[in-house]
């Protein structure tokens, strides 16, 4: 954490079995006063309709309290499943962590 920001980073798949652990990550620097959280899935290689929704939770809870959240790195097939939910109107997509940084602190 840096001055009210964080960013998580993610490896691996995030479905039904670690969505969770996602979820109550972010949900634990919100509470701790973070304010800017950008999720990086540079090294994401899987994630299903758990791990949006984990998004989307830590996504509800940041705005509760004035807090931001943005995803950073998902690949060009990741982003495409991201684009087709909408997800993309509510949780902003950058290409990477500098860029979601800029957009959110700008």
């Amino acid at each position: 954490m840096h001055s009210g920001r964080v960013m998580l980073a993610v490896t691996g798949a995030v479905d039904w079995a670690t969505a969770g652990a996602l979820r109550a990550t972010a949900l634990e620097e919100i509470a701790a006063g973070v304010r800017i959280v950008v999720v990086d899935f540079s090294y994401l290689s899987f994630w299903d309709s758990s791990g949006m929704g984990a998004v989307a939770s830590a996504y509800r809870s940041a705005t509760r309290v004035g807090a931001s959240v943005a995803l950073a790195g998902l690949s060009p097939t990741l982003e495409k499943t991201y684009r087709l939910t909408g997800m993309d109107r509510v949780v902003p997509l950058h290409r990477d962590v500098r860029t979601a940084l800029t957009a959110l602190t700008a």
